[in-house]
Order: structure tokens, then sequence, then C-alpha cells
């Protein structure tokens, strides 16, 4: 899994897959219904007191009115209204409409959905006038509903989309930071047991053997989002024993100090992405100066107890080596401040120092 706000950028931020429009219609129509219910009553006329046929007639015009919403809804919009052709689509919602008001004109008169009673009562031709002035605003709204849930369910489909197309991006990109990595690292690897191997230094066999270790490390435990950060101390301990091989055998339990302060079962309770602090074990050997002494370089790990992790990285340089090393860092160090931006935006700091003798990285982020 990655870092919190990790998970906020890159994980799926799409919201819950349900058919909320659908829920909407749905609760409205109950709502109107139990309301016809309880008022028991019209403009201009009284609803049937049998609750058999009142229900039967509100099941009627919600069929109806169902009818309209999801021919605007599934129909209309999109393949009239998405497509840009906005006359065939004014058209058809008022011929749409229009049906819709005769059916529901119809349906009243056929089915009495009201009865009409006292002064108020008319004549055909009046009551259907009547009905027609009040199903053809009916009609309208339902439409203009129908447009707005199918237009706002629209919007937050595409912009569901364009993050999931962002956090691909996002995990593309840490994928091919990842893999530059690797071959960064085995380069210069490969150099170091090169030199030992015109040497006919003994030392050549073990370190191919610690190089396999740590390969495998990044084969297994790198595609991992994290790992505890006891696996990346023995990866780091790992490089140094195979970076000390280089090293005079009088020399090499000196010149290299790695200090860790931990707190009691942190390694184990706190993660980090794999290989974020190699690029700074890995980038003093390869500017460094091996002559150095009595250090060739200092890292230094804490751990506080509120997850903020420092690690330090310095190693001495030659003489005029100093001023453009941190160019000379190329794709290690680059790469790693494009990761930690993706993976800590906001929670990290990355500086470096440099002196004519020394160059001194430190990384503190927020785990």
């Amino acid at each position: 899994m990655l870092p919190s706000s990790t998970r906020r950028t890159l994980l799926p931020l799409g919201l819950p897959q349900l058919p909320w429009p659908h829920l909407v219609w749905l609760g409205l129509l109950v709502y109107t219904d139990v309301q016809l219910w309880l008022t028991r009553a019209g403009l201009y006329y009284q609803a049937p007191e049998s609750p058999a046929v009142f229900w039967r007639n509100a099941l009627l015009a919600d069929a109806l009115n169902s009818g309209l919403f999801y021919l605007n809804y599934l129909v209309l919009l999109p393949r009239l209204f998405r497509a840009r052709r906005w006359l065939m689509f004014l058209g058809a919602a008022v011929v749409a409409l229009l049906l819709f008001a005769a059916a529901r004109i119809g349906a009243s008169v056929l089915w009495q959905e009201g009865v009409q009673q006292g002064l108020m009562r008319l004549n055909l031709a009046a009551h259907v006038q009547l009905l027609l002035a009040y199903h053809v605003p009916l009609g309208g709204l339902i439409l203009l509903l129908s447009s707005g849930l199918r237009l706002a369910g629209d919007y937050l489909r595409e912009r569901e989309s364009r993050r999931e197309l962002e956090q691909q991006h996002l995990r593309t990109e840490l994928s091919l930071l990842k893999t530059q990595l690797h071959p960064h690292f085995l380069f210069n690897t490969l150099n170091n047991i090169y030199s030992l191997t015109l040497q006919a230094s003994p030392q050549a066999p073990e370190a191919v053997m610690r190089l396999a270790e740590l390969m495998r490390y990044q084969l297994y435990d790198s595609p991992d989002d994290l790992v505890p950060l006891a696996r990346e101390i023995n990866h780091l301990r790992g490089f140094l024993a195979l970076q000390l091989l280089r090293l005079p055998p009088e020399d090499a339990d000196e010149v290299l100090p790695f200090i860790i302060l931990l707190p009691p079962g942190a390694e184990y309770a706190r993660r980090l992405p794999p290989m974020l602090l190699l690029p700074l074990v890995e980038n003093a050997f390869k500017h460094g100066d091996l002559a150095a002494r009595p250090h060739v370089a200092h890292f230094h790990l804490q751990l506080e107890t509120d997850g903020r992790l420092r690690f330090r990285a310095q190693n001495y340089v030659a003489a005029g080596g100093g001023p453009a090393l941190e160019a000379a860092g190329g794709v290690g160090l680059a790469n790693l401040r494009r990761r930690l931006q993706l993976l800590y935006p906001g929670r990290h700091a990355l500086s470096t120092t440099t002196t004519a003798t020394t160059f001194c990285a430190t990384l503190e982020v927020k785990l």
C-alpha cells in the first residue's frame, strides 16, 4: 500500500457506484404519492376514498411519468443532446412532452383519477383543458429533472475518468522511475566487480553473491508499494557490505560508519517505498573519494516517534570535485526528487550541501 497522502492521490477516487439518479427519481415518486394520499385532494377534485383505486391510479401515473423521464434520460440525451444535434433534441423533447400530456389526460379521464366535486364541477372539454394546463408544465419539469440528473451523472463520471487517467499516469511514471533505478544501480555495481576481477581479487566471488542478494530484493520486494523499514535497512547494509569489498580489509570496519536510531519496534511498524534511500548511499560512492580517511562516508538514519524519518549521507570528495558533484548525480538524485514529489507531496525535504571536500545530502520525510 502507498503512504496515506499518496493513496488519496493515486488510488481510485470514484464515487460509490450507486444508481443515485434513479434513487432520486424513485424517492420523488414515493414522496409525491404519499403526499397525495395524505391530502386526498387536488386543485378542483377529490381523490378516491378507496385505497385500491387510489394506488392503482397513482401507480399508473408513476408509470407514465417514468416513461417520459427515462425516454429523455436513456434515449434523447445520450443520442441527440450529447451528439450536439440540438434541433432534433428539442423537437423530440416537444413531441415526447405532448404525447406524455395526452397520455396523462386520457388516463385521468378514463380512470377517473380525480372525482370532480362542488361548484367547480366542469364539463369534459373544460376538464381536459385544465388537465392540459397541469400536465404540460409537469412534463416540462420531468424533462428538466431528468436532464439535470443525466448531465450531473455524466459530469461526475467524466471527472472520475480523468482522475483515474491521472492516477494511471502517476503509477506509470513511478514504475518507470523505479525501473530506471535498477540499471543505474546495476551499472555502478558491475563496474565495482569489474575492478575486482581486473585485480584478480579473491573478493570478486563474494561480490557477485552479494550483488545477487541485492538484485533478489529489487526483483521480489521493490514491486511492492511499501516495505518494512527493516528490509530497507538490510538492503542498505548489503549495499555497504558490497562496497566494503573495494576497500582494504584492515580499513573496512572503520571507514563507513552507519548510525541507526530507531524507537523500539519501529523497524517493522513503519513502512516506506523500497529503495527510497539507496540513491543517496549510491551517490556517495559514485562521486566520493574512496581513499579519504578516517572515513570515506558517514550515514545517519533516525526515526522519530511521530514517524518523521531523517537520513543523512555525507561523503568526502577529491580536490576539485565538489562544485560539479550534484550535477554529476545524474539519474539517481533526479529520480529520487521526482519519486518524493509523487509519493510525499508536501511531506518531504531533500537538501544537498557541497564544499570543496565534502558532499552532504539530507532527506526528511513524514512516513
